[in-house]
């Protein structure tokens, strides 16, 4: 099975593919397939959920107990907590990023995953680190929320332009799907989920 660090790195590559195709800078400030989001903003949500891993790491491990222990108890709990102005928040930082320009976004996370990686790949996946919210969990899990959001979200900037989406890594698709399973099942129960 491939690491969570390779997953997410395979995936982050795609992500600045996507971002470096002419099709989406030409539609940079038209409405993406979101609510209330263009695709630059869809871009830059892209982007920075690439880059704030290595702010994350780059912040020290903490010493805090672990608050959730796989990559679907992170989504259970946002799906279970998060309210109107938390995803206001979201496309506000997206936003935020897509204000440098289609090039700007391009460049800063091409450079940003360059210094990245090297750091990544020598890190235990089970090294903790604090997420958004200053919640705590292993850095294979957060990876794997990360996976979720590139094969999500790299299909809705398709999409949105019009286009076929990009080809993700073997395995990556996979994996975002099993953590979509685990999440249903644990919002809803194992027999909710068989039936449907």
């Amino acid at each position: 099975m491939t690491s969570p660090i390779d997953l997410f790195l395979g995936g982050a590559q795609t992500v600045v593919d996507a971002l470096s195709d002419s099709r989406v800078g030409q539609a940079w400030d038209q409405p993406s397939v979101l609510e209330e989001q263009s695709v630059g903003g869809l871009a830059g949500h892209l982007a920075r959920g690439v880059w704030v891993v290595g702010e994350y790491v780059h912040a020290g491990t903490p010493t805090a107990p672990v608050d959730f222990s796989s990559a679907a108890e992170y989504f259970v709990f946002f799906a279970e907590t998060a309210q109107a102005e938390d995803h206001r928040a979201i496309r506000r930082r997206g936003a935020a990023v897509a204000a440098n320009g289609w090039h700007g976004v391009g460049e800063e996370l091409a450079s940003r995953l360059e210094v990245m990686s090297g750091a990544l790949t020598s890190l235990p996946p089970d090294r903790l680190v604090t997420v958004i919210g200053g919640k705590v969990m292993a850095l294979g899990d957060y990876l794997l929320t990360r996976v979720v959001e590139q094969a999500v979200h790299l299909d809705d900037l398709a999409r949105s332009i019009g286009a076929a989406s990009w080809t993700l890594p073997d395995g990556h698709e996979a994996a975002a799907l099993c953590i979509g399973l685990e999440t249903a099942r644990l919002r809803r129960g194992t027999g909710a989920l068989l039936r449907a």
